[in-house]
């Protein structure tokens, strides 16, 4: 949020003064602006576009025609505070005090005291958030079921006491090969990818209206009468 802080003086040293200031402070240096009697009347849409009252900024204005200058500074939360001390660090006007000293005569006497009042202004800044997919990839066992058909061949011995005849006993004792083959099965194992979830990320733009609250300050100056007890007795306020 911006604060808008406003300061009069009746000097240019002056002014320059608190305008390399504020810059120390913090303050940015294209966020100062000095309004001198060449300002005219642009300075009342200026002040008012700042948040002051019409009236007010018109004594402003003639105020600066009279010789006063004005010190307008932007400043954050964080600064604000800062802005203001800084300001009041100097000899501030107010309006009615440089109008008033412009209509009378030099060697008199015043003394004076600041009004100070704090205007606000509300702006925007962009704050960038959003979402964002990430893909992690984990892995598990998965343990499944499978039926395998199995051969084998066993061999079976039968003891035997007979005799061959000479054609028998001929074929008996040839050489030859018997052999008897077996089929079985094992598991091959295959994986295939299936899509089970799409996950899209859609923007959409829309305008939302935000109530800000934030706490002004404002400092008056309060005219008191000073009155002395009369000799010989107690005196009555006049």
């Amino acid at each position: 949020m911006t604060t808008s802080i406003i300061g009069l003086f009746d000097s240019s040293d002056l002014a320059d003064k608190v305008r390399g200031e504020l810059v120390k402070a913090g303050v940015k240096k294209n966020s100062v602006s000095v309004f001198t009697d060449q300002a005219g009347s642009t300075l009342v849409g200026e002040l008012v576009e700042r948040g002051y009252q019409e009236d007010r900024a018109r004594q402003y204005a003639e105020a600066v025609k009279k010789g006063g200058i004005v010190i307008a500074a932007e400043a954050d939360d964080t600064q604000a505070d800062q802005a203001v001390a800084v300001m009041n660090r100097f000899d501030l006007k107010t309006p009615e005090e440089l109008i008033e000293r412009a209509g009378q005569s030099r060697g008199e006497q015043t003394e004076t005291a600041q009004a100070v009042e704090e205007t606000v202004r509300v702006g925007k800044e962009q704050v960038t958030g959003g979402k964002r997919l990430v893909t992690n990839v984990t892995e598990r066992e998965v343990e499944k079921p499978v039926t395998l058909r199995e051969e084998t061949v066993e061999v079976e011995r039968q003891h035997d006491d007979r005799r061959l005849s000479p054609d028998e006993a001929n074929k008996a004792f040839e050489e030859k090969t018997v052999e008897m083959t077996t089929t079985s099965e094992r598991p091959v194992v295959s994986k295939e990818a299936r899509v089970t979830e799409e996950v899209a990320l859609r923007k959409q733009a829309g305008e939302r209206q935000e109530t800000v609250r934030e706490t002004v300050r404002r400092s008056d100056v309060e005219v008191e009468t000073i009155s002395q007890p009369a000799k010989g007795g107690k005196g009555k306020p006049s």
